[in-house]
């Protein structure tokens, strides 16, 4: 029996109800030692733990609660290899050629280290590299995406720019006028994908704990010691991938991450003849407007969109109502849409919108890279800090480590990307 659309949907991720079980992961109740440390479950800190132990690092993995859980099982799983606010010329004039080659490098193969990674571990996820689209909604941003395209393009990447009016057929859509197309791309269970990294990373001989939250951490001198409320992990090494968890382990990480809340959400499943009409060719998207539309199909068919949250929408009807007026409007094949499943999540923004690597003495480094372009991003710069740290050389990483640097009148500063979202819905 179909529920009635204006009804409270389910307030689980999906992702829970389709992925298959996670590893059964025993709470850290010792004192262990280990070459390194890894501090957090999500796919940053699970593919650091993977590829460390695949290089014969002794690795301890402690994550708060279960593998994926907060900011990887929120996402909506897209896996999008492009920058937000740069394109491959404009992050060499930002970091400089050498610097900014790498930066593209990574971010550009971003996407195919996730598909290689559940290739080569079998990991069931509901994998889709079927691309991922951003969009133009204006004439002048068709000319830039044009010009973007072809930057990518002439560094070896499989980017290339559709017109309109193969945009309209691919989306359905018709406020599109062509679309910027990363072959690469796609889409995965976030839930799935990471439980699948934990099991590969079990097989290797990394020791990963569930539920067991790291209470203190400090260095000794020598090296360092976490404390769990029943146990300890002392490491020459410490990789701190906890998302906004980080800035609780270590006080450098204070007011580092603006906060940009959002609501996620997944229609029922679709029939076969209206998947059709939607994204008849599959692909995920993320258009270039103010108030952002994003978009897939996952493997039910249901189709998995979100909105940032804002000053003017608040409570669960407020929220249901807007993402039936979001597919309704972008979507005229969805005219009476239901919400099964809505969620809400936390993405961690950067003030540069890039991948931070901060370098905070004593063998410590945390990784920040999030920007809502987690998936792909994270799984790069895991398999990177861990070949550095097995080969005792940063050379290898894409993203030059730094010092922290708290942003200035943080406590205010947190309220502004909720303002402008404020100020994009009202321009919607």
């Amino acid at each position: 029996m179909r529920r009635q659309a204006n009804s409270c949907p389910s307030t689980r991720a999906v992702w829970a109800t389709t992925s298959a079980p996670g590893p059964d992961l025993g709470v850290l109740t010792a004192s262990v030692e280990a070459d390194v440390l890894v501090v957090g479950g999500g796919i940053a800190g699970m593919t650091t733990a993977l590829h460390l132990a695949e290089a014969g690092v002794d690795a301890v993995l402690l994550e708060a609660g279960e593998p994926g859980d907060r900011s990887t099982g929120w996402s909506g799983g897209i896996v999008a290899p492009d920058y937000i606010r740069h394109t491959p010329e404009t992050i060499r004039q930002t970091l400089g050629a050498a610097s900014g080659e790498r930066m593209t490098r990574m971010i550009g193969g971003s996407a195919r280290a996730v598909f290689d990674l559940i290739a080569r571990h079998g990991i069931d996820c509901d994998a889709r590299q079927d691309g991922f689209y951003t969009p133009a909604h204006t004439d002048a941003l068709v000319e830039q995406q044009r010009g973007y395209a072809a930057q990518w393009w002439s560094r070896g990447y499989d980017v290339t720019f559709v017109e309109g009016g193969e945009t309209r057929r691919l989306f359905g859509v018709e406020r599109y006028r062509g679309a910027l197309r990363f072959a690469e791309g796609g889409g995965v269970n976030p839930l799935g994908y990471v439980r699948g990294i934990a099991r590969a990373a079990l097989r290797q001989g990394a020791r990963l704990y569930a539920e067991s939250p790291v209470a203190a951490l400090e260095h000794d001198g020598a090296r360092w010691l976490a404390r769990t409320p029943e146990g300890a992990v002392a490491a020459r090494r410490v990789v701190l991938a906890a998302n906004a968890g980080n800035a609780a382990l270590h006080p450098a990480l204070h007011r580092t991450v603006l906060p940009l809340h959002v609501v996620q959400f997944a229609s029922a499943p679709q029939e076969a003849a209206q998947r059709a009409l939607l994204m008849p060719e599959g692909g995920a998207l993320t258009d270039k407007v103010p108030y952002l539309f994003t978009a897939r199909l996952d493997g039910y068919g249901r189709m998995i969109s979100a909105f940032p949250k804002s000053f003017l929408l608040s409570g669960p009807k407020a929220h249901v109502r807007e993402a039936r007026r979001r597919l309704i409007r972008h979507f005229p094949a969805m005219s009476d849409p239901q919400i099964d499943f809505m969620w809400e999540g936390v993405a961690c923004v950067n003030t540069s919108f890039l991948p931070e690597l901060y370098d905070l003495g004593n063998g410590a480094i945390a990784i920040q890279a999030d920007n809502g372009r987690g998936i792909g991003v994270n799984t790069q710069l895991g398999i990177e800090v861990a070949a550095a740290i097995a080969s005792n050389s940063n050379e290898i990483l894409s993203v030059t480590p730094r010092q922290p640097h708290p942003i200035r009148f943080h406590a205010a500063a947190t309220l502004l990307p909720k303002l402008l979202m404020t100020m994009a819905y009202l321009s919607d």
